[in-house]
């Protein structure tokens, strides 16, 4: 964790282009990153029984905000960052924290083997658990597939536009590009827009930016041709300033990370796993797809992902997140409501898939 305060404090210039490059080695080296084995598999199952066991909830009217939605001691002990996330992780001011703040970035950072080496048990415990490893290869897989995506347009001599939609602190989407660049490609073909609805998580990534010299001169706030921008972005979002209705169209689009919070076209759901009423939504995959139809080219590449229920996943359900658990025959009827057909399966792992759908006629 104290790598991922490095990568986005103010300073640590060299830090972070040594993180950038780190992970850049990682994920397009030859190095091959497994998924969780079999003891990590069978210690996710006893760890969610513990915590079952372990967590209780505040009372709603609990007057001292120092303290998280839940108690649990042995989490509490810990005092690891990701603990404490998800001991809050159902307040409203840090309900963004497990979903792709901080604390997931963090298994992000175990991907560098200088890292990996120096953590200590609860980075192992939180970080490399199965959820963990399983973040790490979506991460990998996501970075590649927006890589590989772009890379094709520009060996075709053509230019590309890349956005990543709800994208956290972009980090994903940095490595890519980085790479593009660190590859000779021209960045004056090369346009990218990188949009969360976390303010906080838009300066991270505006900071991280600024720092990196293959990125100088190239960041703004505004979108432009041949340059990468940041801006906070609601993906349902109309109104003047939002970027959601800008009308612009992307060739490659990232929405990892997504899909799991929107209804629709689900294997499972946590409600249903936990007995309790599910209250019909506004917003629901559906739209979400639909707005992703949008905001793409006739010929553009869609990266995804599915969210299979897991004892991992049930984990975070303990501490008051929801869930829709989507396999990829369930993606693929989603996906063609909205004219992305032809998944390519990248890769898969106990909890995620990524998968590659292009824009065309279903």
């Amino acid at each position: 964790m104290d790598a991922v305060v490095a990568l986005y404090a103010e300073g640590s210039h060299e830090m972070s282009e040594a993180l950038i490059a780190s992970l850049s080695r990682a994920i397009f080296g030859t190095g091959h990153v497994a998924s969780a084995g079999r003891l990590q598999r069978l210690m996710a199952r006893i760890c969610y029984q513990v915590l079952k066991w372990t967590t209780s909830s505040r009372a709603s009217d609990h007057k001292d905000r120092d303290l998280g939605a839940f108690k649990n001691r042995l989490l509490e002990r810990s005092g690891h960052p990701y603990a404490r996330a998800l001991l809050d992780s159902s307040r409203r001011e840090t309900e963004s924290l497990v979903e792709g703040g901080d604390p997931m970035n963090g298994p992000y950072m175990m991907l560098s083997p200088e890292i990996l080496k120096a953590s200590n048990i609860w980075d192992r415990i939180f970080l490399h658990s199965v959820q963990g490893k399983d973040v790490q290869l979506r991460f990998v897989w996501e970075t590649r597939a927006t890589y590989e995506a772009a890379r094709s347009r520009l060996e075709n001599g053509g230019s590309v536009r890349m956005k990543t939609v709800a994208g956290g602190t972009g980090l994903s989407m940095i490595v890519a590009y980085d790479r593009l660049i660190q590859d000779g490609y021209d960045p004056a073909r090369i346009t990218v827009r990188i949009t969360d609805r976390d303010q906080s998580n838009v300066d991270k990534a505006a900071r991280l930016l600024a720092k990196l010299t293959s990125h100088r001169g190239r960041t703004t706030s505004e979108e432009s041709d041949g340059g990468i921008s940041v801006g906070r972005e609601d993906i349902f979002g109309d109104g003047p300033g939002t970027g959601a209705s800008t009308g612009a169209k992307y060739d490659v689009v990232t929405a990892v990370g997504i899909l799991e919070y929107f209804q629709g076209f689900t294997s499972h759901t946590t409600e249903h796993t936990l007995g309790i009423e599910q209250p019909e939504e506004a917003s629901t995959a559906r739209c979400v797809a639909a707005r992703l139809d949008k905001m793409t080219t006739d010929s553009a590449a869609l990266i995804v992902n599915t969210t299979r229920l897991h004892s991992s996943t049930r984990i975070l359900e303990l501490f008051g997140k929801r869930f829709d658990y989507r396999n990829r025959e369930n993606l693929l009827a989603l996906m063609a409501t909205a004219n992305f057909c032809n998944p390519k399966l990248i890769g898969s792992g106990h909890i995620y898939d990524i998968e590659v759908y292009e824009k065309g006629p279903v």
